[in-house]
């Protein structure tokens, strides 16, 4: 049998041939809106704080300077005292920013050397955009353990080249201070006790304290010299020209120095009495011997606040007196049967 197509037939069948092509090429779903990113926050500004400026914060500063050991009694993690140290809208006013992170005196550079400093271009440039920008801190922020964990645990060792070996020879005799420091202080005691027994005994009172002064001023003048290498790997400087009232470490550093030229002289003083036979000489000695063990005492009290925080002794004898503060243990209900 023969087909024949009309012209309006064919005209049918070819439109709906296109609608099937054109059906079938149609996504079954719109498109989705082209999504547009910007570098910017929320808030318009292009420097994030717990983006940013918490990680820099947590990997270099907190170590020295969190909740367990706030050397110079400046934390970080305190909303209140770090801006202190911050003119918002302002870097080239901002104490923080001029004066310790990019300074060139390795003395006052924070983080020191010693602990990765100084801070890269890039930490440097999201701090300065981060304080020209307000220095916008959220008041309901907090550092927290587990995220200041993590930073200490990701954080790169910082590859050191070769150094000459006179200075790392100072710089590891250093870390001996904090067991040296001991000795000076012992014996400084020890040897004063012995002038004021020997007051009543005074067999006592002259060859023990001697030894005490003489052996005391040897330690004290190792132990000076170990601090002043240690100071880096805590965080402070240590050039000689360092000497600020406000700032503890200073007061620490030269108040034990003076502790050690006294007990030189001392010691020199007490080898002269000793062979010129001279007894003006040798209560000269006796009665420095005891303002060095005022001295060296005052020294190591206050050595142990900078290691272990001004609470330290405090508590020490609220713990003796039995006046530490206790949280209070909610009453427990009892049901009535």
């Amino acid at each position: 049998m023969q087909l024949r197509l009309t012209r309006s037939s064919l005209i049918l069948a070819v439109s709906c041939l296109l609608t099937a092509i054109g059906l079938a090429q149609e996504p079954d779903t719109a498109p989705p809106a082209e999504e547009t990113t910007s570098p910017l926050g929320a808030d318009g500004k292009l420097v994030q704080f717990e983006r940013d400026i918490v990680p820099i914060m947590t990997r270099y500063c907190l170590e020295c300077h969190g909740p367990e050991d706030a050397k110079n009694d400046f934390r970080v993690d305190d909303r209140e005292i770090f801006m202190d140290y911050i003119e918002p809208e302002d870097a080239d006013s901002s104490t923080l920013y001029v004066d310790y992170l990019t300074i060139d005196d390795v003395d006052w550079l924070m983080p020191p050397t010693t602990h990765g400093g100084p801070l890269s271009a890039s930490d440097l440039a999201l701090v300065r955009v981060w304080i020209n920008e307000g220095a916008d801190w959220p008041e309901d922020y907090e550092f927290t353990k587990d995220s200041t964990e993590v930073e200490q645990a990701e954080k790169a060792p910082v590859a050191a080249g070769p150094r000459p070996i006179a200075e790392r020879v100072w710089q590891a005799q250093g870390f001996l201070h904090p067991a040296t420091v001991h000795f000076p202080i012992a014996l400084f005691l020890l040897g004063g006790g012995f002038v004021v027994l020997g007051w009543i005994w005074p067999s006592v009172g002259t060859q023990i304290p001697l030894a005490c002064l003489l052996l005391g001023a040897l330690t004290c003048l190792a132990s000076s010299a170990m601090g002043w290498s240690f100071a880096p790997e805590r965080g402070y400087g240590f050039s000689w020209d360092l000497f600020d009232w406000d700032r503890e470490v200073d007061v620490h550093r030269w108040s034990g120095l003076i502790v050690t030229l006294v007990s030189v002289v001392l010691a020199g003083v007490a080898l002269m009495s000793l062979w010129k036979g001279s007894e003006r000489l040798t209560k000269v000695w006796k009665v420095g011997l005891l303002a060095c063990a005022g001295m060296v005492g005052a020294v190591g009290h206050q050595g142990g606040e900078l290691s272990y925080g001004k609470d330290f002794y405090p508590r020490a004898w609220r713990i003796l007196t039995d006046t530490v503060e206790t949280p209070e243990t909610p009453p427990v209900e009892t049901q009535d049967e």
